[in-house]
């Protein structure tokens, strides 16, 4: 324990000497972690290098010499390599550092030994840090992928190369026939494919997409394979001709965009098949397409039911991706909508008194109006013909009004928007409604004697009839109360002198005290709802 304890005061003293004087740094020897054939030409050595401390030393010398596999670490080398390049970077510490082609006279594995040194001369001995597989190796050259931008006019695709051995001694290589090749041709094709007599290999295959192609051999010589070549398809230009770009419905009504897709082909535009589309409201935050697919000719159409003035855009939905054919197009359609109106509610009554009450509410579809409209009330005799504005009344879209105006007897009534060419609005009328009653009447209303002396008897009587809607007949009215009114000569008021019930045949008398001049009427003044109120004759008594 002692010991260790010592070990790290000692350890603690170096350090903080050299924290304490500035411009020194310790150096960290590099560190070898491997070294072999390279893959794409195996008689180059590659070498791993951690190559020092946190504050990255450079490497100065890289040392690689060469015995056979199995022998002695004492037996002198058969080469010694000492012209390497970082030829790429794990991290800032780390690289790997190729030599060039070694050239030996017998073909076999050999252990490779390296030794590294630093800028600041730390130095590294790795034994046996790695092999080096000098042998006949796999090659395939002229790998080429023809077109890398093929169209939509022509997706095919062709890969080929050539698979040789390359003798590491000589550099020299000959065919290898018979071979089995993997391929890989955009994002799905995978594939084999077997060399000919001269080592050459060939596929072609029409494609769904780009994305990249390489080819692989993995056989009784080893492996080989070739960087990827990317395939990026080059996109056609492509346009939307519309049959109509602009419409006039009326709210609701159905509207059917419709044109055809084109792309370009040199100087032509073709139709293009199959293509999904999309179309919305331009600039709208509420996504909610209207989806239609191009036909054999390139043909599509969009059904829609506009509410409200809009701009649709015809364009290409974000998914799927195509990369055959560019999909920034777009075609504009401006829509201007003639809004409908229509009589939501519309009640009418008549009182006793032929004063007819309407209440009403105007509604409207299709754009927000906010304007003020006059709306007529009509009244026809027969509902049919002859209608005449009795009143005319102003009113907002959606809100209700009420109002009053001296009634008829019997008719029809019907409330009318004219519209407005200002606000494209169309107008409209709603049903005609009925409202009548039937009409009352005392006939022979008399009141007698006169002239009559005073404390004697004045007898008022008359008969009480009606006469319904659509006949011409006055009929008796029975059973029904009569107010007898009396205005004395000189005033203005009347004054109810009694109430009567009127006799099967509609006939009623009352006898009264003669008690000075005046004026005697019967009246029927509380009739039922079907009925209006009715009068007779004024009678005029000098009592003396």
């Amino acid at each position: 324990m002692r010991h260790i304890a010592r070990g790290l005061v000692t350890a603690g003293a170096v350090l903080f000497s050299t924290l304490a004087i500035p411009g020194i740094a310790h150096a960290a020897a590099p560190v070898v972690k491997e070294a072999s054939s390279d893959s794409a030409d195996w008689s180059v050595i590659d070498v791993r290098l951690n190559h020092g401390s946190a504050i990255g030393e450079d490497v100065a010398k890289i040392t690689a010499t060469l015995r056979p596999l199995g022998g002695s670490e004492s037996d002198a080398p058969v080469a010694t390599i000492t012209d390497f390049t970082q030829t790429y970077w794990v991290s800032s510490w780390e690289g790997v550092w190729s030599s060039p082609p070694v050239h030996l006279d017998t073909l076999g594995d050999y252990t490779i030994d390296v030794e590294a040194t630093t800028s600041a001369g730390e130095t590294t001995v790795q034994k046996s840090a790695g092999t080096l597989r000098y042998r006949k190796q796999p090659v395939i050259q002229g790998f080429a992928v023809t077109p890398t931008a093929p169209t939509i006019e022509d997706k095919n695709v062709t890969v080929s190369g050539d698979m040789v051995v390359r003798d590491p001694s000589t550099r020299a290589t000959e065919p290898l026939p018979g071979a089995s090749v993997d391929l890989r041709i955009g994002q799905r094709i995978e594939t084999t494919t077997t060399s000919d007599e001269k080592g050459h290999f060939s596929v072609s295959r029409e494609l769904e997409e780009g994305g990249w192609a390489w080819a692989t051999y993995n056989g009784d010589l080893g492996y080989a394979t070739v960087p990827w070549v990317s395939i990026d398809p080059k996109a056609a230009p492509t346009r939307f001709v519309l049959d109509k770009t602009s419409f006039h419905p009326t709210a609701g009504d159905k509207i059917t965009v419709s044109g055809t897709l084109q792309y370009q082909s040199g100087s032509e535009w073709k139709p293009l098949s199959g293509i999904p589309l999309e179309m919305d409201h331009k600039n709208s935050s509420t996504v909610n397409p209207i989806e239609a697919t191009t036909g054999a000719d390139g043909r599509f159409s969009f059904v829609a039911s506009p509410y409200q003035k809009t701009v649709y855009e015809v364009a290409f939905p974000p998914y799927p991706y195509n990369p055959w054919i560019q999909r920034t197009a777009t075609a504009d359609v401006s829509v201007a909508v003639t809004a409908t109106t229509k009589f939501r509610e519309f009640t009418a009554s008549l009182d006793k008194y032929a004063e007819l009450s309407v209440s009403g509410t105007l509604g409207i579809v299709g754009d927000d109006h906010s304007e003020r409209v006059s709306v007529a009330i009509q009244y026809s005799p027969n509902g049919k013909t002859g209608w005449t504005t009795e009143k005319t009344v102003k009113t907002g879209f959606d809100s209700q009004f009420h109002t009053t105006l001296p009634g008829y007897t019997d008719g029809y009534w019907r409330l009318k928007y004219a519209g407005s060419t200002t606000y494209d609005v169309k107008g409209t009328t709603s049903s005609a409604l009925r409202k009548n009653r039937a009409l009352t009447r005392i006939k022979d209303a008399n009141a007698s004697p006169e002239p009559v002396r005073k404390g004697r008897t004045i007898t008022v009587k008359g008969v009480l009839q009606e006469r319904k809607a659509d006949t011409s007949t006055w009929k008796a009215y029975g059973a029904k109360k009569v107010q007898i009114l009396f205005r004395p000569k000189g005033k203005k008021t009347w004054y109810l002198m009694t109430t009567v019930t009127s006799k099967s045949n509609g006939s009623f008398s009352k006898g009264f005290k003669a008690q000075q001049d005046g004026t005697w009427v019967p009246v029927f003044l509380y009739p039922d709802s079907r009925h209006f109120v009715g009068s007779g004759a004024e009678d005029y008594v000098d009592v003396r």
